[in-house]
């Protein structure tokens, strides 16, 4: 009675308004509600059920006169511990994200039912009580085992009394959400570990809704298409590996287990390709498939989820074969049925156990439980009642050893839990076949998830777990079952003797300051992503150009003689490295702004070390193979998406251009399939190829960057058709020579020129300068290629492809050419004569290690020559003029101040330019 009143409801009556606001807010809260007049039995309603009955009370009017309830009666629960785990639904449920839409509509609606200034003081106490209840969940937990306790040979017993009976394994986690922003990964990794949990499997979610949904949440958005993906997949493992130092040494781990979550059974014909695709980017990675749909209603209302066909099961048999051969788990979402037919959709299980007696299976939710069946113990006319679902159960585990029940999903909870009358059947079916289920959450980590609604997943489904024997025990909660079904090298605890019993979880108050401690450490570190954003534009001072100054029409002039006149576009940019971590994407964002870049072009560095190197740069490892990888191009496709509106609103931009990397002119027949897969995966979104390499002689000691054929540049073409119909330039890294044959390697760009006129080429680094030519005005010995020759190959080029654009960037270009104002000279004439063929860029390699001071010394450094342009290249050039015309962008660069522009000239004034820190500096000092 206590729950009921606080949420705004009387023994006697509740009003409308009251409900509306519980049905749009807290659709999943599960109460127990019985008045004389209002309600005729005693019924186990959600709130939505509720909003749909026919009997409610549709003004408070209409139950006042009713006769008072007796409050002992009112709800009638089974036991205490029941009531408990009621008011534990309640406060899980006040924590999931509402629906705006909803909540508008049922508000609007609700204006017009009588104000109850007693239900906003309710709200108000609701409020402080389920604040209250999240700190509760928070507390920690005590007695917590570590990995070492699960060693194989390891002596530790389980005390049930004293531990908490959670299980210690979550195998069902969406660590990313259908659509939006994800709980960032080592925050994930932090909730694990506070809540004991130390083995997980991580599901992608293997459908997304459209990139250009500001949808989150499939059942938010009905009507909106969500399609098969392989986002989820590549980020999953692109995020393991970037934590990989952590999940290896830390105590708790956790223990992960990558599992395939993208397959389609609609289109089979894709599975085993991209199968090989993620498993190749990700060699001895993902061990697990899952959660794919046979049948999920819920997703019916998104054009997906919708049954197989029955014959169409035959057509699995190459991909299942493949699972076998590597003794994967296959997770299969298969709703059993619905309130009209309660095992409509068993027949398709059935098929897949007959067909694929030897894989092992893995059927979620405890076999097939949904929103769309409620399964009851007794009903006047029910379409499946729990002993037939226990029945159907045991028949099928009897007849197929190498099938698995998930018991993940908090529902699970809501609907079989928290009535001892109906739990009981299924605690003697868990305990009857012990070996034969494995725990999970089915928590979906979206970004508006707290850990305490992590904590409250991870507690609801353990509930049952409380009430198994010390067999079921062990190998459910504590993961036996599961390291045999994952081929992980850990055995679960014993039990310790005599320690049986419904304990439960509790916190230890000499524990509780450190895990304070540690909430607020990671709300401070929130606090200060949060005042980096805050300080992004300050730090260039209160004349920071913005995007609107670039936008047409606006008045904003440029003045050189005030400005850094850097570049605001870095049109070559590779924010993830060769092999291990790379800055966070949120920090490198905040590095843009501060620096005053506007515009970007992201390469993803298409070659990759091998996972299971230690390296992270090629040069620190020769003879370490690198090879062609779509994993950055993922990265990078998502984290755009993550921040989307972060990008969209903040008046610094920066506006990305997403390229693709991962071409490999090696291997031509895949990429048009790759660019198809990556650009189906991203609509709308990649824009640019690069940075690609024709031959880049620093790679050859990684088996990889090695001349292509001449002759094989002429099978490009389907590919290059492809980027001239969308308009997309490719960025093509071509050495021209070395200093024994400065120009080997032209012949190759020449062959490209010809052969593809029309197609928007840039040419890299200054048109194939690097480390192995160092291009000088004159030597003693003969050069292999002078500066006046240089130039006059871009100059003859540039005059015959009109479609040519050469790239600037990369600070060796400074520490070759632009620090000795002789050989620069040649350069600058080059650019003002050429003043629309040019894009600037850093090549910053944004490795974890590197500092944003890093960053801004390279921006400088290959900004150096632009002081001396005139201010047509450099509006061109500098000011992105170029670039916007060759990414299609409608931007506009802002025209150059009508004053005297001092244009230094000199190696004083180069010196001058980029030491202007260190001369303030040494003048400070001078002064103390």
């Amino acid at each position: 009675s206590t729950l009921v009143q606080d949420r705004g409801f009387s023994a006697r009556g509740f009003s409308q308004s009251t409900l509306v606001h519980d049905c749009a807010i807290r659709r999943n809260v599960h109460m127990l509600i019985m008045t004389s007049r209002c309600f005729t039995a005693v019924l186990l309603l959600s709130a939505s059920r509720l909003c749909a009955a026919g009997n409610l009370c549709t003004e408070p009017s209409s139950c006042d006169n009713a006769e008072d309830a007796d409050a002992s009666g009112l709800l009638q629960v089974g036991s205490e511990r029941a009531w408990q785990k009621l008011e534990a639904a309640a406060v899980k449920a006040s924590q999931a994200p509402a629906d705006a839409t909803n909540v508008a509509s049922h508000a609007s609606e609700a204006s017009e039912a009588p104000a109850d200034a007693t239900t906003d003081a309710a709200d108000a106490g609701e409020a402080e009580a389920e604040a209250t209840a999240a700190e509760a969940i928070l507390k920690p937990i005590t007695g917590l085992p570590t990995l070492a306790d699960f060693k194989i040979g390891s002596t530790s017993c389980y005390d049930r009394k004293t531990q908490s009976q959670w299980a210690v394994v979550d195998a069902h986690l969406h660590p990313r959400p259908f659509g939006g922003a994800a709980v960032p990964f080592g925050d994930l990794l932090g909730w694990m570990r506070r809540a004991g949990v130390l083995f997980g499997t991580l599901y992608g979610i293997g459908q997304r809704v459209p990139v250009n949904s500001s949808c989150t949440y499939y059942l938010n958005c009905p009507g909106t298409p969500i399609e098969s993906s392989l986002k989820n997949d590549f980020y999953n493992a692109q995020s393991v590996l970037d934590f990989n130092e952590s999940l290896a040494t830390d105590p708790a781990g956790p223990v992960l287990t990558l599992s395939m979550s993208f397959l389609d059974l609609h289109n089979v014909d894709e599975i085993l390709p991209r199968m090989k695709l993620l498993q190749g980017e990700y060699p001895g990675m993902f061990k697990w498939v899952g959660e794919i749909n046979v049948v999920k209603q819920a997703l019916w209302n998104n054009s997906a989820g919708l049954p197989i066909a029955k014959e169409s099961i035959a057509k699995w048999a190459p991909f299942m074969k493949e699972l076998r051969a590597q003794n994967i788990p296959l997770a299969l979402h298969c709703d059993i049925g619905n309130d009209a037919a309660g095992t409509q959709f068993l027949p398709l299980m059935d098929e897949v156990f007959k067909m694929y007696p030897d894989n092992k299976i893995i059927w979620m939710h405890l076999a097939g439980l949904s929103l769309q069946l409620d399964p009851k113990l007794k009903l006047l006319q029910a379409p499946l009642l729990i002993p037939d679902h226990v029945k159907i159960i045991k028949e099928r585990l009897d007849q197929h050893p190498n099938l698995y029940i998930d018991l993940s999903w908090d529902v699970l909870y809501t609907e079989l839990y928290t009535e001892p009358e109906e739990e009981k059947h299924y605690v003697k079916l868990l305990n009857d076949y012990p070996t034969r289920f494995v725990s999970g959450s089915d928590h979906v980590a979206a970004v508006a998830k707290t850990e305490a609604a992590y904590r409250t997943e991870v507690e609801r489904t353990s509930t049952i777990y409380g009430d198994l024997s010390d067999e079921a025990f062990r190998n459910i909660a504590l993961g036996q079952n599961y390291f045999a079904l994952a081929g992980l090298d850990y055995e679960a605890p014993k039990i310790c003797a005599e320690s049986a019993g419904d304990a439960e979880a509790v916190p230890s108050e000499a524990d509780e300051e450190s895990t304070e401690q540690s909430v607020d450490s990671a709300a401070g570190d929130a606090s200060k992503t949060s005042l980096l954003h805050q300080a992004d534009l300050s730090s260039l001072g209160d004349d920071a150009l913005t995007l609107a100054d670039f936008t047409e029409g606006s008045q904003t002039c440029y003045d050189r003689s005030k400005r850094n006149q850097y570049a605001v576009v870095d049109a070559h940019l590779h924010s993830r490295p060769f092999g291990g971590p790379a800055v966070p994407f949120e920090e490198q964002i905040g590095r843009l702004r501060r620096a005053g870049i506007l515009f970007a072009t992201l390469y993803g560095i298409g070659q990759r070390l091998p996972i299971n190197s230690t390296c992270t740069y090629y040069l620190d490892c020769p003879g370490t193979p690198i090879r062609s990888s779509l994993k950055n191009d993922f990265w990078n496709g998502q984290s755009v998406l993550e921040y989307n509106e972060s990008l969209k609103t903040d008046p610094g931009g920066p506006v990305i251009v997403l390229s693709m990397s991962f071409l490999d002119l090696h291997a031509v027949e895949d990429i048009l399939p790759r660019m198809k897969l990556l650009q189906g995966e991203y609509p709308g979104m990649f824009k640019w190829v690069g940075e690609i390499n024709v031959v880049k002689q620093a790679l050859w000691n990684n088996s990889a960057g090695l001349p292509v054929a001449k002759e094989t540049i002429a099978t490009w073409a389907p590919f290059m058709d492809e980027l001239r119909k969308q308009d997309v330039p490719i960025a093509l890294h071509c050495d021209i020579g070395n200093n024994e044959n400065g120009t080997q390697f032209l012949p190759l760009m020449e062959e490209v020129f010809r052969l593809y006129p029309d197609n928007k080429i840039i040419w890299m680094h200054m048109a194939g300068l690097s480390l192995q030519l160092d291009p000088k005005l004159e030597l003693v010995q003969a050069a292999p290629l002078l500066i006046p020759e240089h130039v006059e190959i871009m100059r003859t080029y540039l005059d015959q492809y009109p479609k040519l654009s050469i790239d600037l960037s990369w600070d060796v270009l400074y520490k070759e050419l632009y620090n000795d104002p002789e050989e620069e000279k040649e350069y600058v004439k080059l650019l003002n004569d050429y003043p629309t063929r040019f894009v600037s860029g850093s090549d910053h390699v944004a490795a974890a290690s590197k500092t944003e001071d890093t960053y801004r010394g390279e921006v400088a450094r290959t900004s150096a020559i632009y002081r001396d342009l005139s201010d047509e290249a450099f509006r061109n050039i500098a000011l992105g003029q170029n670039y916007f015309a060759l990414a299609g962008l409608k931007y506009t660069a802002p025209r150059i101040c009508a004053t005297e522009v001092a244009v230094t000239k000199g190696a004083a004034a180069r010196s001058s330019f980029l030491l202007a820190p260190l001369f303030s500096a040494l003048a400070a000092l001078a002064m103390m």
